[in-house]
């Protein structure tokens, strides 16, 4: 039996309250949402974080990236982190990020 889950699992609120006081202690603002993707690096996975604020901006995460990774990481160890994760702050829903295939792929006109 596997262990791990994908598609959408949400946050109790003593999760979500922990999460945004990391975050914002992280990055120094109000965060939204974050984005988690996985990316090979040598022999081994590194995971890269994309923080957008409360303005619709991405925050700058120089040398913060994998820290504000690992917070997110830790707070849902269960989702399949081979997979990109989307975590909106605002409703503490970590989501698979999952992108829309284009019409004309698919064969429709």
């Amino acid at each position: 039996m596997s262990t791990t889950t994908t598609g959408v699992m949400p946050a109790g609120q003593l999760t979500r309250d922990r999460l945004y006081c990391r975050l914002r202690a992280i990055t120094g603002r109000a965060v939204y949402e974050v984005r988690v993707t996985p990316a090979l690096y040598g022999d081994g996975t590194v995971w890269c974080a994309m923080a957008i604020g409360c303005d619709q901006r991405e925050i700058p995460l120089p040398s913060k990236s994998r820290e504000v990774a690992a917070a997110i990481r830790a707070e849902f160890p269960r989702a399949d982190w081979d997979r990109a994760q989307d975590y909106d702050v605002t409703t503490g829903v970590l989501r698979e990020h999952t992108v829309p295939m284009p019409a004309c792929l698919g064969g429709v006109r």
